[in-house]
C-alpha cells in the first residue's frame, strides 16, 4: 500500500511538471536586458560648478592662473616649478581636504590637476603616485577613469 501510494505521488508530481513544460512555448526567446547603452552623464568639474560647493576652490584656481601667466611670460625652470606646485596644491586640496564629494567630482578634478602637473614634470614621483592612487580607486569601483572614456 505504501509502495502504491509512493508511486502514485511520483506520477502526480511528474505529470504536473510535464504539464508546465508542455504549456511553455518551445520557440520563446529569452529576453536579455541590454547593458547600459547610454554613457553616464559627464560630470561638471569646472571651477564655476565646484566653487558653488566649496568656495575655497577659487583661491587654488587663482593661484594656478597666476602661476600659468608667469610661466607663459618667463618660460624658465623656476616659473615652471611654481606652476607644477600650484597644480599639485590644487590636486592635493581636492583629493584630501575639499568637502566636494566623490559623486560631485572630487577625484575627477583632482586627477585633472595632477595630470596638468605631470605634463610639465613627467618625472614627478609624487604626482605619478597620486594619479595611480585615484585611478586605482576608479578601477576598484568598476568605473571608467575620467579622461580615458
Amino acid at each position: 500500500m505504501k509502495t502504491l501510494l509512493s508511486i502514485f505521488s511520483c506520477v502526480v508530481i511528474l505529470a504536473g511538471c510535464s504539464k508546465k513544460a508542455a504549456e511553455t512555448p518551445q520557440n520563446t526567446q529569452t529576453q536579455t536586458v541590454p547593458s547600459q547603452t547610454t554613457p553616464p552623464a559627464k560630470q561638471d568639474v569646472s571651477t564655476e560648478a565646484l566653487v558653488k560647493i566649496d568656495p575655497d576652490i577659487q583661491k587654488f584656481e587663482d593661484a594656478t592662473t597666476t602661476a600659468m601667466k608667469l610661466y607663459e611670460i618667463r618660460k624658465d625652470d623656476a616659473s615652471r616649478s611654481k606652476l607644477v606646485l600650484a597644480y599639485i596644491s590644487f590636486g592635493d586640496y581636492m583629493q584630501y581636504e575639499s568637502p566636494v564629494s566623490p559623486r560631485q567630482g572630487k577625484y575627477h578634478r583632482s586627477l585633472l590637476e595632477y595630470r596638468k602637473a605631470l605634463e610639465l614634470d613627467s618625472q614627478n614621483r609624487k604626482v605619478q603616485a597620486e594619479i595611480t592612487q585615484i585611478e586605482d580607486i576608479y578601477r576598484s569601483m568598476g568605473r571608467p577613469i575620467p579622461g580615458r572614456e
